[in-house]
């Protein structure tokens, strides 16, 4: 059943990042590299730096965001673009490796972080041509609804909503070229299959694991820490900063895990073989 399957996968990948830790791993990676590109950003009015990062910025975006206290609220701003580049150097391949590791779960597989690199089943061209469709659909197709929904009342819930559908189009991508070794044009077809074949568990999942993030966006946009910054102090941005890089990682972590125990959930119909997997105490003690 649908509602049992997305359930059952929830409380299952609750437990599992509980118990094993390494599976937070490749999400950790990710926001360290792009926890340095906002640190990149953080350096660029400063000496010698500025030489470099600042003449981009100062023309993309103008002279004001290299300036106390408008680049602290700059650095805010940029995340549209440094989560973007960090998806693309290392968030897309990590994403490939953390479904190995679940695909080791599920077949009772000591649950290694290192044998998951080692191993041939994730190709890094193919994720990051996947990954980059699909955000440039999702991306494209959200400019068109933004633009046609600006004055209705529902806005901010169409917007919404079509963001969860075009995520849940596309969410299977690189879970079906990694378990199918598919390439990149199967794998397209057979993830939209996927999302058709059983759209209630995953937009269920889906919704769950993206509230907190969604829920952020909208109490935190850039107008009203903005606004903050001026009512109270400008270094609220940092903590705004960091707080959406968290929330981020956590969302991606569950989101990617939880998708990936669905792939294996919707052929098994149970997850038996996770709780054989989480019954042998060996796992915690595989080194990484």
């Amino acid at each position: 059943m649908p509602g049992w399957t997305w359930w059952q996968t929830c409380a299952q990948t609750a437990r599992l990042f509980g118990s094993h830790r390494r599976l937070f791993l490749p999400f950790v990676l990710t926001a360290f590299v792009e926890l340095l590109l906002i640190g990149g950003v953080w350096l660029a009015p400063h000496q010698p730096f500025a030489k470099i990062l600042a003449p981009p910025i100062r023309y993309f975006f103008g002279d004001r965001t290299l300036h106390y206290p408008w680049h602290l609220w700059f650095l805010y701003h940029a995340m549209q673009q440094t989560s973007v580049v960090a998806a693309t150097l290392v968030g897309a391949f990590m994403t490939g490796i953390a479904c190995v590791m679940v695909r080791q779960i599920h077949e009772g597989q000591p649950l290694s972080f290192r044998a998951a690199l080692a191993g041939r089943h994730v190709r890094y061209g193919r994720l990051v041509l996947l990954w980059l469709i699909a955000w440039a659909v999702t991306h494209g197709t959200m400019l068109l609804v933004v633009r046609a929904t600006p004055a209705l009342r529902a806005a901010p819930w169409i917007q919404v909503g079509s963001l969860l559908a075009l995520q849940a189009l596309f969410i299977y991508l690189i879970p079906a070229a990694v378990f199918n070794g598919s390439p990149w044009w199967k794998a397209i077809l057979q993830g939209i299959r996927e999302t058709l074949r059983h759209p209630v568990s995953t937009l269920a999942l889906l919704g769950v694991a993206s509230s907190g993030l969604i829920a952020f966006s909208i109490g935190v946009p850039e107008t009203r820490l903005a606004q903050w910054m001026v009512r109270f102090e400008p270094e609220l941005a940092l903590a705004a900063v960091g707080g959406r890089l968290l929330l981020f990682a956590l969302t991606d972590a569950v989101l990617t895990v939880g998708m990936a125990h669905l792939w294996w959930f919707h052929r098994a119909g149970a997850p038996a073989p996770v709780r054989a997997a989480q019954a042998q105490p060996a796992l915690a003690e595989v080194p990484a």
